[in-house]
């Protein structure tokens, strides 16, 4: 008989600013039977470049920026024959960075299927423009991995815990 009891945990963690001036990274992680929620969004330089009036730059991380789901996307783990497949559920411009990351999330994480809502600021999601960081690309890949690396430190724990 399948054990119906409900379980569901929640976690979070800060990640500091990978480069000087670039967002540091917030975590949220919803943890149901057999799935992922997640929640990535930016905070302020952990290197205090704005607090200490280095930058004269205001940071694109103010509150009103933060949206449960800017950039949502499902990442379902392949069974069998059947690939991973990711599916967006909501877009709110141009960037595509969701469905790939619930991809690669679900491929590495399964039987979980993956609910990811990121809500990063234009200078790392924008695919050119003024508004573009030349590091963006370097912050999204040092984001993902410390992603990933915690969300096998926190599956470890349960673990452990059960």
């Amino acid at each position: 008989m399948t054990d119906l009891t409900p379980s569901i945990t929640t976690h979070h963690t800060n990640i500091p600013s990978p480069l000087p001036s670039s967002p540091s990274f917030v975590f949220h992680l919803t943890r149901l039977r057999d799935t992922l929620m997640l929640w990535v969004g930016t905070g302020p330089p952990s290197d205090g470049s704005f607090a200490a009036g280095l930058s004269d730059t205001v940071p694109s991380t103010s509150i009103e920026e933060k949206k449960i789901a800017a950039e949502w996307a499902v990442g379902m783990p392949g069974r069998g024959s059947i690939p991973v497949t990711s599916t967006p559920i909501y877009r709110s411009g141009t960037s595509d960075l969701a469905v790939p990351l619930s991809s690669r999330l679900a491929r590495r994480f399964p039987p979980n299927q993956i609910h990811l809502s990121l809500s990063l600021p234009t200078s790392l999601t924008a695919q050119s423009g003024p508004s573009l960081d030349p590091f963006a690309n370097k912050v999204l890949l040092v984001m993902e991995k410390k992603l990933v690396a915690w969300i096998e430190e926190v599956l470890n724990e349960e673990k452990k815990a059960s």
